[in-house]
């Protein structure tokens, strides 16, 4: 969807998505048809979306519930292997194209795990963070 501007509707500011087939031509040229069959396309209209900017879809997220806290576990974890990674050199990689930036993050990703798995054999689950805390130990 393609943002197309914001008005006020009843005391209420809205924002206005609209399908970006209809309204730009060049993703016309790419997309010529509406992959989700929608009906108002074939009236060269599209669809369209409103979307309140008052409201705050944040108010609504029950942050004490079982499933909020499992998904919050879970995104903090990656964001912890990533941050690991940013250590490895992944932010300013010394390789220069499209393959040799891949083997150089996918070489990162297995130091990340050889260094965690390491570190649970070990029975020092608690140093698995970075490389530099766990390798003096071996």
């Amino acid at each position: 969807m393609q943002y197309w501007g914001k008005f006020k509707d009843r005391g209420k500011i809205r924002k206005k998505f609209v399908c970006p087939i209809t309204h730009s031509k060049t993703f016309a040229k790419q997309v010529p048809a509406c992959p989700w069959n929608h009906p108002a396309f074939q009236k060269r209209k599209g669809c369209t979306a409103y979307l309140r900017e008052d409201q705050d879809i944040r108010k609504e997220i029950d942050y004490g519930s079982q499933i909020f806290k499992e998904h919050y576990n879970k995104r903090t974890s990656s964001e912890r292997v990533f941050s690991r990674l940013l250590t490895l050199c992944r932010q300013e990689p010394a390789v220069y194209g499209l393959s040799a930036v891949s083997n150089h993050c996918t070489i990162a990703h297995i130091t990340v795990l050889v260094v965690a798995l390491t570190a649970v054999r070990k029975g020092q689950a608690n140093k698995l963070n970075f490389a530099k805390k766990f390798l003096p130990n071996l």
